[in-house]
């Protein structure tokens, strides 16, 4: 890379997954390059994934502007019917895949999943997400009809406020990735119930799968890099070999394994496949949903 600064957008507010991401990339840079060239992490999660889109749009052919993303680049032009997506902006790299945790109160009833399946059919729950069609809504749909159950989904500020609302009592439950209940689990505020995966994630051994207590509710995200529109091929694949070099630090390994992660890297144009069929995915789960806006 230039010995110019290398600014990397953090599309999601303190105390949500994305900057933990950066914040695992900024110290693999420190590991490998002792920093140099340096890097800037720029926040821009007031409104996450589309105000970081439109400051990469601004910025054609700049090879030294990233963003983190993940879905929600997909699910909120989908959802707003905006004419900038992921097509107008240059995929650089799918880098891991993320699980999810269902959590409570660490004072509430639910000690495993089978005592939340068992409970939430009987009675209305609420939980929530910071818009309806993102991932913590869908997986609020898909609970309730594997559960059986009457879930209200509340909306409210961002991804953190959903544990502060969890905390708080407004809400009775929610969904999240390590990164973002792990702080909360450690402090004993709250409580992982269950994760949403097919096995039990290495970081929570103890913590029981739905699936085993007969609610197969599963879903993995991705997390990644992105670009302005038009970087050059060339300068694409630098930053190619140098994610391949963030990967090998310890510092990345240590990310990895904190948050219960797996390495799942995709460069180029294979990433660029692969967004194609997560946006079909969207668009047919949201459109299922009814969330979609009406065609002009």
């Amino acid at each position: 890379m230039t010995a110019e600064t290398v600014e990397l957008i953090v599309h999601g507010p303190p105390g949500s997954a994305p900057p933990v991401l950066a914040a695992a990339l900024a110290a693999a840079h420190e590991e490998v390059g002792g920093g140099q060239p340096p890097w800037r992490l720029v926040p821009c999660g007031c409104d996450p994934g589309v105000d970081a889109m439109v400051a990469l749009a601004a910025r054609p052919g700049d090879q030294r502007v990233l963003s983190t993303c993940t879905p929600v680049f997909l699910q909120a032009p989908l959802l707003r019917g905006m004419n900038l997506t992921h097509r107008r902006l240059t995929p650089i790299a799918r880098l891991v895949a993320d699980r999810y945790l269902l959590v409570a109160r660490a004072d509430a009833q639910w000690k495993t999943a089978a005592d939340f399946l068992a409970d939430v059919g009987r009675r209305p729950t609420r939980t929530g997400g910071y818009f309806k069609g993102g991932i913590n809504h869908l997986l609020a749909l898909a609970i309730a009809d594997a559960a059986g159950a009457e879930v209200e989904f509340v909306v409210v500020a961002s991804e953190p406020a959903v544990w502060v609302e969890l905390m708080t009592g407004r809400l009775d439950w929610g969904c999240g990735v390590a990164a973002e209940v792990l702080p909360h689990v450690e402090a004993g505020a709250l409580r992982a119930v269950a994760a949403l995966n097919d096995k039990r994630l290495p970081g929570f051994p103890d913590v029981p799968t739905l699936a085993e207590a007969g609610a197969p509710v599963t879903f993995s995200l991705w997390r990644g890099l992105i670009g302005p529109p038009d970087i050059r091929n060339e300068d694409q694949a630098r930053w190619h070999s140098e994610i391949g070099r963030l990967r090998e630090t310890q510092a990345w390994r240590t990310y990895l394994e904190r948050n219960s992660q797996t390495d799942d890297f995709l460069a180029g144009d294979p990433f660029k496949a692969f967004l194609e069929s997560e946006w079909s995915w969207y668009e047919r789960n949201l459109g299922l949903a009814g969330l979609l806006p009406a065609r002009a």
